[in-house]
């Protein structure tokens, strides 16, 4: 004699708990950190070839606006913690984008300058770099993107 099957029971309805209705996709931190990756994928996709990331094109960029700035100030501006921009500063001395030297006024701190070297790669990124932001901002319909950056800049507290 066989026994008929019986059909599996549906699994227990699962929303009564904070838990259960937790939409991680909707969590901002979690959001930026993906858009964030997102960025530095498009970036590496274009600049992998040339060994620059974004915080050494920051840097880069901050240390020819800024001559002769210290390492702390130059921290604070592309907004990296003292030990990650000891390192990389040391990579992009080694490499011969940028100089360090004992400050004048302060024997104890360094005065950092960019190279013609340092000058003559962001001559040669910033047409492409003006591409990949564009390709960061093209999910976004036009009409918001203005205000997005703008919203960036308050949360990162560049803007009120």
């Amino acid at each position: 004699m066989s026994r008929a099957r019986r059909a599996p029971e549906p699994p227990p309805v699962r929303d009564t708990t904070p838990l259960d209705r937790f939409v991680l996709t909707d969590v901002v931190s979690h959001l930026l950190r993906r858009a964030h990756f997102r960025a530095e994928d498009l970036f590496a996709a274009e600049f992998g070839k040339d060994g620059l990331t974004p915080r050494q094109k920051a840097l880069l960029i901050t240390v020819y606006q800024n001559p002769g700035a210290n390492q702390n100030e130059l921290a604070e501006r592309i907004a990296l913690d003292r030990n990650t921009f000891a390192e990389m500063l040391n990579r992009m001395v080694a490499s011969g984008l940028v100089e360090r030297r004992r400050a004048r006024d302060d024997a104890r701190a360094y005065e950092i300058n960019i190279t013609s070297e340092g000058i003559d790669l962001l001559l040669e990124i910033l047409p492409r770099d003006g591409d990949v932001e564009a390709k960061v901002l093209e999910p976004l319909p036009e009409e918001y993107r203005a205000l997005f950056i703008k919203c960036l800049r308050i949360m990162a507290g560049l803007e009120k």
